[in-house]
This record gives structure tokens, sequence and C-alpha cells, in this order.
């Protein structure tokens, strides 16, 4: 290439950087001198939180119990405990095991380090999320952390807070992940269904849309997958929201709704739909995590309690509870009943 062609090329790619240079001047002045945020993490830069408060709350329903979805630093959120302390916490009020949830990294490794340097006699496992920072919808990333040291992971997450469904609904300008196209699921969402299926983990939905978490139950089914969690499917339209037609036909297909101590502690109106669900699923089909570890929020075991009160208020029995809190997490991660 003579200088003449080379310095062709580079007057256009300095024309290009100054495009894209001038677009990002466009999204910064349009957002008030601050540039869009290009992570769901962004939102909670500048906020302030109260710290959260140890209530030293008590049930029987959490001896024996097992968190599936607990919060906990390190994270780019404000969480109000690391992974250490969360598991001390637990054992210390009864739980059996903890599953540590991250929304951007792999937590199997996580649960090696907590297992092998902090409370003894807890089950400490971990798990990963599909969204952008791991490559989105990456198999290499499922085959990670299944073969991390000590074989802790136990829950594939479809895309969360990366989901297209969650960002579009709140009409975000940021990186998302895709599951679908045209109302079928993208080829690598089948290899990592696969891979789901081949090592013997269990799938969670993620924040997608009901209809693609639906999709994505049936074709797990048919990929072999034993075990699947419906992620909240009450808790708001940003993430999936099931209609009750939904939630019948997910259960059909032998997968697990999980209701999060949020959705116990709602508003009253709120909290009576998903008693309504709990009722129409059956305990037999429903497990109760915490979902907690933000900032300013119950800590898990205060937020499991909460849950229990509720749930005995309105009529379930402890046979209930057993199977909600403690058979039916344990079978999700492959422990003993």
């Amino acid at each position: 290439m003579d200088w003449r062609r080379r310095s062709t090329v580079v007057v256009a790619l300095v024309c290009v950087t100054a495009w894209f240079g001038a677009d990002s001047q466009v999204r910064i002045a349009a957002a008030g001198g601050q540039a869009e945020p290009q992570t769901d993490w962004d939102n909670y830069k500048n906020r302030s939180f109260t710290p959260s408060v140890d209530q030293h709350l008590t049930d029987p329903a959490l001896t024996g119990a097992i968190d599936l979805h607990a919060h906990c630093d390190p994270d780019s959120y404000p969480r109000q405990a690391d992974a250490f302390d969360v598991a001390r916490l637990a054992k210390e009020r009864g739980l059996r095991g903890v599953v540590l949830k991250n929304h951007y990294t792999e937590t199997a490794g996580l649960a090696f380090l907590v297992r092998k340097y902090g409370t003894p006699g807890i089950e400490v496992f971990g798990g990963l999320t599909l969204d952008t920072p791991v490559g989105g919808m990456n198999p290499q990333a499922v085959r990670y952390m299944a073969d991390v040291a000590g074989h802790y992971g136990r829950i594939v997450w479809m895309p969360t807070h990366d989901s297209e469904h969650e960002v579009t609904y709140n009409k975000e300008r940021r990186p998302f992940v895709k599951v679908s196209r045209d109302g079928q699921l993208l080829p690598e969402v089948v290899e990592v269904l696969s891979l789901i299926a081949q090592n013997d983990l269990t799938l969670a939905t993620g924040h997608v849309a009901a209809e693609e978490a639906l999709m994505i139950i049936r074709e797990a089914k048919k990929r072999g997958v034993q075990r699947i969690i419906v992620t909240h499917p009450l808790l708001g339209p940003q993430y999936t929201y099931m209609s009750v037609d939904q939630l019948r036909e997910a259960a059909s297909l032998g997968a697990f709704m999980e209701i999060v101590a949020r959705n116990l502690t709602a508003p009253p109106a709120d909290r009576a739909q998903v008693l309504d669900a709990i009722r129409l699923i059956g305990p037999d089909l429903t497990f109760i995590s915490s979902d907690s570890g933000l900032t300013g929020s119950p800590n898990h075991t205060d937020a499991l309690a909460q849950a229990a009160k509720v749930l005995r208020d309105a009529g379930f029995a402890e046979s209930a509870l057993t199977r909600m809190f403690k058979q039916n997490p344990a079978r999700l991660v492959k422990l003993p009943l």
C-alpha cells in the first residue's frame, strides 16, 4: 500500500472516529451533560443507601432452609455483606445452604473459597448469569463454570439485567443479550441448554420475556435438562412477568416457580396475587428465596423469616413451608432430601 492510499485509510478512520465521538457527545448532551448509562449498575453509583440492620428474625422454616438467590460482595452494586458474612449469618440462623448470585460473573470459584476459608458446616454453591460481562449467551462461560475447582457451580441463569426484554422495557440505550429472533431461540441458546443438560446443571430463566422463558423451558426439556427454575415470575413487568396461563404451562413442564421475599412483603394487593399463584401452582413446584443483598434491604435471613411469617399467616401448613424452603431448594441444587 503506497503512502497516498494509506493516508486515505487514515483519514477515513479519523472521520469515522469523529462521527462516533460526535454521536457520543449528542448522547451526553441529551442526558443533561452526562453520558447515558452503559450498565445497569451505573444507575446505583450516585444513590445513597441506608445501611441494612440485622433484625435477628427467626422462624422454624429457616432451620434446614436453602437460599437459592443470595446476592453478596464482591459486586458492582452496593451490597450489605460479602460472601463470607452471608454464609456465616445463614449458618447462625440455621440454614442448610446458600447459592451465591452475581449478575455479572460466575460464583462457583467464590463458593470454593467460602467453603475452604469461611464458616464450616454449611453448603455453599455458585452459579453463572449470562449477561454481557461474560459474553452474553456464551457456551464457553458455561463450560468454564462447570469445571471450576470444587464443582460447586449449580445454576445457570439466562440473561437478567442485560436481557433484551429488561433493557428495552426500561427504554435504555445500552448493550443487551438476545435469546430469540422471529419467535425462534438463537442457536447459541440451544447450545447453552445442551451444556446445562450435559453437565447436570440447573437452568433458571432470568429476566427474559415471558414467552421467551416458555420457549427456553420447552427446549430445555427436549434437551434433557432435569431441573428448571422460573425466575421470580411475579416480581414486575421489567422482569419475566407471567400470566396465570403461562405459570400453568411452566408448571406443566415441571419448572419450579421462584417466589422471592419481596413478593411476600409487597403491598396487600400484590401480595394477594402472589399467594393466589402459590395456591394455584402448589407448594410442590414452588420455592422461596431471599433475592436479598442490596444495601438497605433486609438481610437474607430476615427476608426469609418475613416471608415465612406471611405464608403461615395466609394459612399455609408447616409441611408446605418445609417443601418450599427446604425440600424443593435441596432438589434444585442436587442435595439429598
